[in-house]
């Protein structure tokens, strides 16, 4: 326990600072709602005509996934430059790796969020 205790410390202190940040900003900050103010801004250009139908996001989910298994990928590079060291154990634990970054393609694969519709 002696060892996490300055990591427990510090979340808790985290923590207590979010929460500070959020009471002090609703206790302090203004109150007068106005339809400018509650208006979406995106880039400062005014709104010709509201949007029609809402705006897929199907390019967000690929950017997420894009950067959760590129990520996951550059998790190889410790791994790889260690191989020869590691011999057996390594090869056995990159393979897991790879099976369980496996499992998470097929499922993202046939959930379908590959498919551009």
């Amino acid at each position: 326990m002696g060892s996490a205790l300055p990591i427990f410390i510090l979340v808790t202190l985290a923590v207590l600072f979010g929460i500070l940040v959020m009471v002090v900003t609703n206790v302090l900050g203004p109150r007068k709602p106005s339809p400018e103010k509650l208006a979406p801004y995106e880039c400062g250009i005014q709104e010709i005509e509201p949007p029609k139908k809402r705006f897929p996001v199907k390019y967000l989910l690929t950017g997420m996934l894009f950067i959760v298994f590129d990520i996951e990928i550059v998790s190889f590079y410790p791994l790889a430059v260690l191989l020869h060291q590691l011999q057996l154990f390594g090869l056995i634990e990159l393979l897991v790796f790879l099976a369980i970054l496996m499992v998470g393609y097929v499922y993202v694969w046939r959930k379908g969020a590959f498919s551009w519709e």
